[in-house]
């Protein structure tokens, strides 16, 4: 039956205690096992309420008997983030002890796991993923977290590192909404895709920084590549659901994509129960490196000339910056260019730019010259 666990984290200041609330759904220990997370960019608010809406949808599957395996929700991933308001602004994407960025840094342990099962894993599929499995906990056991924010990630990763499926909720600025995961996943999340109404499925798995969800992967995707086919394991699929963005916090929006995860985990064998036929995806799945940034070259107020979600060709002017202080015939605004042909998915709801700022992203249809290295925006 459901419960509800309140871990407490590590004390940082003298009278400041915080904790993290996991819910948990379904018989400990059973297979297949779900975690769920909202919140680890804690001002991106549509996830924790999504959250919200699927635990209460879970609590009640759980009483009727209808959840098959094991399921965790952690509504708020960061509630380090979650209190970080400064003369009424909430900057809930970075540490403001370290500056770190939350979903950044997280732990890999893959060398240790790669030591600790050497010569120990046969033909047995179901054996060789739970030994991975315990040698994962054992390397997360053996860091030693030196801030909060360290604490907080090792904190996540131990109740997500054996699991199945790993959901890692977030939003962007101002997008559609879209997902992030490994490309040997795809096409089998496309059920994932389909259910919430993806538009941009960006496949990646070395994005940069150590994201939560390709570090929970990681030890996995490590063993598998070195081991081969003769000493199979389970890869977990792990995935960040991007949902919409910052401004698009509703009972309504939250209760449908919540709606949309119960009929992907009946897909997947996680709950009892018909999710009815499964939609056509009708979006648009292509590697990460095709996206691009578009960036701001100028100061000044920023005039997007192409909608969301709008198809654009290389050299189309998607916004103007202006610099409000000349006159419009002095050559004040300035066109910001697409690089390349794609969808325009995601832009920047803060409207005043800075040279070099980020204000906007399209996925590409081609690749992209030169878009090595690290691919995720801080």
């Amino acid at each position: 039956m459901a419960e509800t666990e309140h871990h407490r984290l590590r004390e940082v200041s003298l009278g400041d205690q915080r904790s993290l609330t996991i819910h948990r759904f379904g018989q400990p220990g059973a297979r297949p096992k779900v975690y769920v997370q909202a919140g680890i960019h804690a001002n991106e608010l549509a996830a924790p309420l999504t959250a919200h809406h699927l635990a209460d949808r879970l609590k009640a599957a759980d009483e009727a008997g209808q959840v098959v395996g094991e399921i965790l929700v952690v509504p708020i991933a960061n509630p380090i983030g979650l209190s970080q308001v400064q003369s009424g602004e909430h900057f809930g994407r970075h540490d403001l002890e370290t500056g770190g960025n939350y979903n950044r840094a997280f732990f890999d342990v893959s060398e240790a796991v790669l030591q600790a099962v050497m010569g120990r894993l046969g033909s047995d599929a179901a054996e060789n993923t739970r030994s991975v499995r315990s040698a994962v906990l054992n390397a997360l056991n053996d860091v030693t977290p030196r801030f909060a924010i360290d604490d907080l990630h090792i904190e996540l990763q131990k109740r997500a590192c054996d699991a199945d499926i790993v959901l890692d909720l977030h939003t962007d600025s101002d997008a559609e909404m879209h997902l992030f995961l490994d490309p040997t996943q795809w096409p089998a999340a496309e059920d994932l895709a389909s259910e919430l109404g993806v538009e941009v499925v960006m496949l990646a798995r070395a994005s940069g920084s150590n994201p939560f969800e390709e570090t929970i992967a990681a030890p996995y995707v490590a063993v598998h590549e070195a081991h081969g086919e003769d000493h199979p394991i389970d890869v977990p699929l792990t995935v960040v659901v991007e949902l919409r963005g910052l401004a698009d916090v509703s009972d309504e929006l939250a209760g449908q994509d919540a709606d949309a995860l119960m009929r992907f985990l009946q897909r997947r064998g996680c709950l009892a129960g018909d999710p009815g036929a499964q939609p056509p995806f009708t979006g648009v799945a292509a590697p990460f490196e095709q996206t691009t940034f578009l960036w701001a070259t100028a100061p000044g107020i920023v005039a997007f000339k192409k909608p969301l979600g709008a198809m654009v060709a290389a050299g189309d002017v998607v916004a103007e910056i202006i610099d409000v202080s000349a006159m419009a015939t002095d050559g004040a605004r300035t066109p910001v260019l697409a690089e390349t042909s794609g969808k325009f998915f995601a832009r920047s709801l803060t409207k005043l730019a800075r040279p070099g700022q980020d204000i906007g992203k399209i996925f590409g249809t081609t690749p992209v010259e030169g878009r090595v290295g690290d691919l995720l925006s801080d």
